[in-house]
C-alpha cells in the first residue's frame, strides 16, 4: 500500500488511536489470545486487526465488526477514552 497519500494525523489523533488499540487488545485477548485465530474465527482481516491494536487508521465498519465479535457495545468500549 502506498502510504504517501495517507496524511499525517495530529498527535492528540495519534495517541487516542493507541489507546484505542490497547483496548481492542485487551478486550480480543479475553475472546482469543491469539489474534490470527479471532480473525479467523470471526471472519475478520489479521491485518486490519493487527492495524487496529497498534493505533494505526483503519475503516470504521472493520472496527465495529470487531465490536461486535467481542461482544462489546461502541458505548461500553469508549467508556473513560478521550
Amino acid at each position: 500500500m502506498n502510504n504517501k497519500n495517507i496524511p499525517e494525523l495530529p498527535e492528540e489523533i495519534g495517541e487516542t488511536m493507541k489507546q484505542i488499540g490497547l483496548r481492542v487488545t485487551e478486550m480480543r485477548q479475553k475472546v482469543d489470545s491469539n489474534y490470527k485465530k479471532f480473525s479467523e474465527t470471526h471472519n475478520l482481516n489479521n491485518m486490519t486487526l493487527w492495524r487496529m491494536q497498534k493505533g494505526k487508521d483503519y475503516k470504521m465498519s472493520s472496527f465495529l465488526l470487531v465490536l461486535r465479535a467481542i461482544g462489546c457495545s461502541p458505548e461500553d468500549f469508549f467508556k473513560g477514552i478521550k
